[in-house]
């Protein structure tokens, strides 16, 4: 046994922790000391997961549906119960700011709250069929059954919830893989949902590791619909797998959203907001890390932008800083590298740079001016604390520009004119455009991307069109 925090800790698999086979260390990336250790999920692991949620799949789905609500009520009383223990373990594992960490175990909570409020109001309809007196037709919304869900690493207790909810609300049952970077937070809140009376075989996890835990998930015929939220180019080869088996999948992949000043905006809080992109050191699919300001306001905006990110303090989460590490070595390499390419190919440095002289993968806030659209760093989700700004002299060429990308997760926008708003969010190839606001996410709105964002929509009475399929019935009423 070891001594490090966290110990050993297993897959979960039919409402108990299984280990059979080897481990590997989980990092804390603010000190890159071992916090602990956990079980790679075997290919008889996995077996033994999805056979579990296919056993349990029609008792789940046959629940009274006011039963099913009840349960998810109570999964979400015990993540309130367990808040400071869950925010703890994913400050940990990933660095985020310990009070961010609290607020989003918290989140966690309400996403159960709310999809427990819906799983007993999931209504079918009644179809008139206009020339027919004598047919009935409706619709029922059933379960697909077994549902995979592949959870990224840098908000997992969240991105679990937003998924996980919705599919047990509508009768599903779930195989998650935990992340391989930080895994520890999902694994607790499969215990927890043990705890608050979830049945055995409803909630299961298995472990990364290895690239062959998803591959395997996805590969199976026993699963009927899959989850996955990460980058790009992985969910092209979830998506191949899926038209393999004829699987429908739901897929929110990678970001670089626009964030565009007008002349008329709210300077102050547009440059304090703006500094939010930083949240999670950057490493946020939807973090608005392109900054398109009119010319007139360029230089003040600019100004007070430039204050916001210096005033954040860097350091380990659980101490309370702003901005915590990266998430590994290879993350900050490649943090630094796109830092350097831009200026070696004349970006001005407005501030940050460089990493800190510290242990732990700690990079300064940095904002980048004099940059191409067409740059890497432009271009490409870097998943650090690196934000551009460029300045722009009409609203058709901020429109233009902020398009200017195979991305389209969120847009965001500054400005106190209420047409030129409209006429914004209209323009935006986005699925989510924010006005006057950052940083505003709600379990009852949809969100999902546009282009090579992904497929679907999360969120809202929407993610439920995931995790139900409609079945029409046509019944004779005739008396001969």
């Amino acid at each position: 046994m070891t001594n490090m925090e966290f110990g050993t800790v297993g897959n979960w698999i039919d409402g108990a922790e299984r280990t059979t086979g080897a481990t590997f260390e989980i990092l804390n990336p603010a000190t890159e000391a071992a916090i602990g250790e956990v079980a790679v999920a075997t290919p008889d692991d996995v077996e033994a997961a999805i056979a579990a949620a296919d056993a349990a799949a029609d008792t789940w789905a046959d629940f009274d549906p006011v039963e099913r609500s009840q349960l998810l009520g109570r999964f979400a009383d015990r993540i309130r119960a367990n808040v400071s223990r869950l925010a703890r373990t994913e400050t940990l594992e990933m660095g985020r700011s310990l009070g961010a960490s609290e607020a989003q175990a918290g989140k966690t909570a309400q996403y159960f709250d709310y999809y427990g409020g819906i799983a007993d109001k999931i209504e079918g309809e009644t179809i008139p069929i206009h020339g027919d007196s004598d047919v009935l037709d409706y619709t029922i919304r059933e379960p697909y059954g077994v549902t995979a869900h592949v959870v990224p690493w840098n908000a997992a207790l969240v991105l679990t919830a937003r998924s996980v909810a919705p599919a047990l609300a509508a009768g599903n049952t779930v195989v998650a893989k935990a992340p391989e970077r930080a895994p520890l937070s999902m694994l607790t809140l499969a215990e927890i949902a043990t705890e608050a009376g979830i049945p055995d075989g409803v909630f299961n996890v298995v472990t990364g590791g290895e690239a062959r835990t998803g591959r395997q998930l996805t590969d199976d015929d026993r699963v009927a619909h899959i989850e996955f939220t990460g980058s790009t180019e992985t969910g092209r080869e979830v998506m191949k797998t899926a038209a393999e088996h004829i699987t429908p999948v739901h897929l929110e992949l990678g970001g670089k959203s626009p964030n565009v000043v007008f002349p008329d905006a709210d300077l102050t809080r547009a440059a304090a907001d703006s500094a939010k992109a930083f949240w999670n050191t950057g490493q946020t699919c939807f973090a608005p890390t392109r900054i398109f300001v009119h010319e007139d306001v360029s230089d003040s905006f600019t100004d007070m932008l430039v204050e916001a990110v210096e005033e954040m303090d860097v350091g380990p989460g659980i101490d309370g800083n702003t901005i915590g590490p990266l998430i590994d070595a290879a993350a900050l390499d490649r943090v630094e590298s796109f830092v350097e390419s831009a200026l070696a190919d004349g970006a001005t440095l407005l501030t940050g740079g460089a990493r800190l002289d510290r242990d732990g993968y700690f990079y300064e806030p940095t904002l980048l001016a004099d940059v191409a659209d067409d740059a890497p760093v432009s271009c490409t989700e870097i998943f650090g604390p690196v934000v551009t700004v460029s300045e722009f002299g009409s609203e058709s060429e901020a429109v233009s520009r902020a398009n200017d990308t195979e991305y389209g997760l969120y847009g965001l926008v500054w400005t106190t004119d209420v047409s030129r708003a409209h006429r914004m969010a209209r323009k935006l190839e986005a699925g989510t455009v924010l006005i006057n606001e950052y940083l505003f996410a709600s379990q009852q709105a949809p969100s999902g991307g546009y282009k090579k964002s992904g497929i679907g929509r999360a969120k809202g009475q929407q993610a439920l069109e995931n995790y139900t399929q409609t079945k029409n019935v046509v019944v004779s009423i005739t008396d001969e």
